[in-house]
């Protein structure tokens, strides 16, 4: 991507905030307040990579960055009642309803909303620091230099924070349809809506085959005023993303699109060449092979390791956690290591079910995998123990499926000595 120049830049800020003032989104005040626009990631997924470690997985300081009208902050007060939320937004107007509506209900009345520039290097002072969750959805991919203001969003993290980004992919539906409007007769950096922009859609609609929610015939002018139409839109591949994130000082942790992608994995002994990839290597290859049109990205400030797949020895060390995307009860322990149980593992939160058969002796990682043992202790009672190969390779499907996290080893005093 390459940069905007400062004076483009500031033009189409200008025309991008105007946009805003004069259609706010959502644009219907109650539904902004009473409808669950939770738009992100799963929280249970964003948990499970990024706080699989620790007991209390739910963040308490919390920004919004490109709140709009206020429902994702809304979503995330009725969710985490709790948390403090910082919501800020550079249309004055957005806010103004986002604060006219949080007066409406008591619970949200502690929402602190504040109107500032996510580009702006005074965004720290003005909404503070130390936020250990920020969320910025659909707001980036509209915005010029959006690497500036992904490095003002990692300067308001806390060490231990995470930033879930909502951008849009390659694939985004903007893509060809602006190269198209053209053709109509419209210009694609501002809505004229009427009979005959809702007639073209419709037209796309069909082609598409779109239906139902989806039909962009039938969205509101506040939504297609950004997300079609306007000065600019970046549709930008993974690889475009993390390189941004990169230079912001952020790590990516995991793509919810490439994640989805993986659960037919377990289905084919085919996922033994992924090894030893890690999980942002596997996203790549997914993103390679099925470009999404629009990511759900979980980035930290803080590296992650991955697991010494190509040391199985060293794997024996390490110590696999359940995470809590998943429940399911499993089945009381049988006498025979070598016996098929079937296993159903269920996500609420992203409408995964996983009916998996494995053996007794894999079932029985799952019961003690807990953080305490390694992998190693284990599996030194199950008798015969399984193959180094096979441990591996379901070790690598469950950790990738983000049903168990993998922990490095504690290394004792007397061990750093040595």
């Amino acid at each position: 991507m390459t940069a905007v120049p400062t004076s483009k830049s500031a033009t189409i800020r200008s025309k991008v905030r105007r946009n805003y003032d004069a259609r706010p989104y959502p644009a219907d005040d109650e539904t902004a307040l009473t409808k669950n626009w939770w738009r992100i990631a799963p929280l249970e997924w964003i948990t499970a990579l990024w706080r699989s470690t620790c007991d209390d997985v739910l963040p308490r300081r919390i920004l919004v960055a490109g709140c709009g009208t206020g429902s994702e902050a809304f979503s995330l007060q009725r969710r985490l009642p709790d948390a403090r939320i910082v919501a800020v937004d550079f249309s004055a107007r957005s806010i103004a309803v986002a604060r006219r509506l949080a007066q409406r209900a008591p619970e949200m009345r502690g929402i602190r909303f504040v109107v500032a520039d996510l580009a702006s290097p005074k965004l720290g002072a003005k909404v503070g620091r130390g936020f250990d969750f920020v969320s910025c959805h659909g707001v980036l991919s509209y915005i010029p230099n959006p690497e500036r203001a992904l490095r003002n969003l990692a300067r308001c993290l806390a060490p231990g924070g995470a930033l879930y980004l909502g951008v849009n992919g390659a694939e985004h539906v903007s893509v060809n349809m602006r190269m198209l409007l053209p053709t109509f007769s419209f210009d694609v950096e501002e809505l004229r809506d009427g009979r005959r922009a809702r007639e073209v859609l419709a037209l796309f609609d069909a082609l598409l085959g779109n239906n139902g929610r989806s039909r962009l015939s039938k969205r509101p002018a506040s939504y297609l005023a950004g997300d079609l139409f306007g000065p600019l839109i970046h549709n930008l591949l993974l690889v475009n993303w993390r390189r941004m994130g990169r230079d912001a000082g952020l790590h990516l942790r995991g793509s919810y699109h490439a994640w989805r992608a993986l659960r037919p994995m377990i289905e084919t002994d085919a996922n033994r060449l992924l090894i030893p990839r890690s999980r942002v290597e596997v996203c790549e290859l997914v993103e390679t092979l099925d470009p999404a049109s629009f990511h759900r990205l979980l980035f930290t400030r803080q590296p992650v390791a991955n697991p010494p797949w190509e040391n199985r020895e060293a794997l024996l060390n390490w110590r696999p956690k359940l995470t809590k995307l998943y429940a399911g009860r499993l089945p009381r322990r049988w006498r025979s290591w070598q016996t098929l149980r079937s296993i159903t593992l269920k996500s609420a939160a992203t409408n995964t079910r996983i009916d998996w058969r494995m053996p007794e002796w894999e079932v029985e990682i799952l019961r003690q995998s807990n953080g305490h043992r390694s992998v190693g202790e284990i599996v030194e009672r199950v008798r015969p123990r399984p193959s180094a190969d096979l441990l591996q390779q379901q070790l690598y499907v469950l950790y990738q499926l983000l049903v168990l996290e993998l922990l490095a080893p504690i290394i004792t005093p007397a061990q750093r000595v040595h």
